[in-house]
């Protein structure tokens, strides 16, 4: 039943999913993505996208396909770009970050979907936010990733 249910949906949608495009929410592409998480950033809709893309595959397909809002350069690449950017670039981004400002901690802010138009303000939550990015001296890039993620989930306006 629920293989006749994906193979209906998918068959109705077949169009929007062709044509949706980048810009992925935390959820990612897929299904789940036109469905339900491109539709707000809340985290009940990001929670049933990512659920939605889970039981049918549906991101798997949009990743290797470039349909259902996947792009060559989706979510995925651009997690890892952003992990490895702040890993090889941690003392700079730690630098940066207190101070306010640098060439580090813009291209930083790009990665994580900041505009031109909203660059600034994010760097600006850097430095008013450092000491909870940054708790220790050895804080790692993954804590501090996961310290700026749960920053930016409750400024959604900043990404973009």
């Amino acid at each position: 039943m629920k293989r006749l249910l994906a193979i209906g949906l998918s068959a109705a949608l077949l169009p929007s999913l062709a044509l949706a495009t980048g810009n992925h929410p935390m959820a990612g592409c897929g299904l789940g993505y036109l469905l339900l998480s491109n539709k707000d950033n809340e985290q009940v809709t990001q929670i049933l996208g990512a659920t939605t893309n889970g039981t049918f595959g549906t991101q798997t397909f949009g990743i290797s396909s470039g349909t259902s809002g996947c792009t060559k350069d989706g979510a995925v690449k651009l997690a890892r770009a952003t992990e490895v950017f702040a890993e090889v670039n941690l003392d700079s981004l730690r630098k940066e970050m207190a101070a306010g400002q640098g060439e580090y901690v813009n291209t930083f802010a790009s990665l994580l979907g900041a505009t031109d138009a909203t660059r600034p303000a994010m760097v600006r939550l850097f430095q008013t936010q450092y000491t909870t990015l940054f708790p220790s001296s050895n804080t790692t890039s993954d804590e501090m990733l996961n310290r700026v993620a749960q920053t930016l989930a409750q400024h959604p306006e900043l990404l973009g």
